[in-house]
């Protein structure tokens, strides 16, 4: 299977408005087409700057008009957060939308704060989240929800719409974690990590083996990758302050929510010095950043790199322009390595 990419979005606030930052995503994600990224993938959070866009299939179904050939969809599902009778249903008519290019991202949730704004429990997130993917993958693949609820309801109903890609669309999962990249494996789930500091490349490398015992010569190849935000300059010097400045405001709308509550665990992880030092963040030319993800790539067992190029105050123009030189520096040589 060859090299792919694919765009990671989560709508920040930046210093734009709502309807701005979703306006521009909307283009931005048809240029992100036109450069050849194969995925578009956006994130779910609720109450906080980090994303002014909670509703993500409102989001997809727009973007199912805009492009056609993008394989588009959520990373992830806040699986507890949804009714999976619903989700199902939107699941199978995005599917529709998209002529079958539809991914669907599912977790459990990272913030306590905003499960608790949909009445779940964080100490039952897990629970709930499999126990939702449960029915909600039956259901896709049989064409009816039955379940005879723990944690939810009970549900006997047959859809009214099933899915275009058989059994279901694609299942993603993000996650750094070597046990969750065993059970990923395992279960043909395409894969999605952050580097942090070379400790991905174990979880990569249980992810193959556990596939390979399950899966080895019955189906295709899924994706597996690590993610990172990613800003390109001129120069490095260039590039690293202007990602210093875009990753502060992205760094504090994502904490907000947590401050709000006292609680600052999350800081360290988006503190810019630290993001860069571990590799969960690349800033440079656009030759370093080539040079240094030629390198990962050698090291990891990877088919697939998940670009952050819009985030923080970054304006569109920059967006697009690092877009640009992402496309035409960076990809090509992943791909021909």
């Amino acid at each position: 299977m060859s090299f792919s990419f694919g765009i990671f979005d989560s709508f920040n606030l930046g210093n734009s408005a709502p309807g701005a930052v979703i306006a521009s995503r909307l283009d931005f994600a048809v240029a992100a087409e036109a450069a050849g990224i194969g995925h578009y993938h956006v994130t779910e959070h609720h109450g906080t700057p980090l994303s002014v866009c909670p509703a993500p299939n409102l989001f997809l179904a727009a973007l199912s008009q805009r492009t056609s050939r993008l394989r588009i969809g959520a990373l992830v599902y806040v699986l507890p957060a949804h009714e999976p009778l619903r989700l199902a249903e939107e699941i199978a008519v995005l599917d529709h939308l998209t002529h079958g290019r539809l991914d669907v991202g599912v977790g459990s949730g990272v913030s306590p704060y905003e499960l608790a704004y949909f009445g779940v429990d964080a100490s039952q997130a897990r629970a709930r989240y499999a126990e939702t993917l449960d029915v909600l993958t039956r259901a896709l693949a049989t064409g009816r929800m039955t379940h005879t609820g723990t944690l939810l309801r009970d549900y006997d109903v047959e859809l009214s719409v099933g899915p275009v890609q058989q059994p279901h669309p694609p299942l993603w999962y993000a996650s750094s974690n070597t046990a969750t990249a065993e059970w990923a494996g395992a279960n043909n789930v395409n894969f999605v990590g952050r580097w942090n500091g070379g400790a991905f490349v174990p979880a990569a490398q249980a992810y193959w083996q556990s596939w390979e015992d399950r899966h080895a010569g019955a189906v295709p190849r899924p994706r597996l990758g690590f993610a990172a935000n990613v800003y390109l300059g001129a120069t490095d010097r260039a590039a690293t302050e202007r990602f210093r400045q875009a990753n502060d405001v992205f760094a504090r709308q994502l904490t907000k929510l947590w401050h709000d509550h006292g609680n600052h665990q999350a800081d360290a992880l988006w503190d810019t010095d630290q993001t860069l030092a571990n590799g969960n963040s690349l800033a440079g030319s656009a030759e370093t950043v080539r040079d240094l993800l030629i390198e990962r790539v050698q090291e990891a067992p990877v088919n697939y790199f998940e670009a952050t190029l819009a985030f923080g105050d970054l304006t569109p123009a920059e967006a697009r322009d690092n877009l640009a030189a992402f496309a035409e520096t960076v990809m090509p040589a992943l791909i021909r390595r």
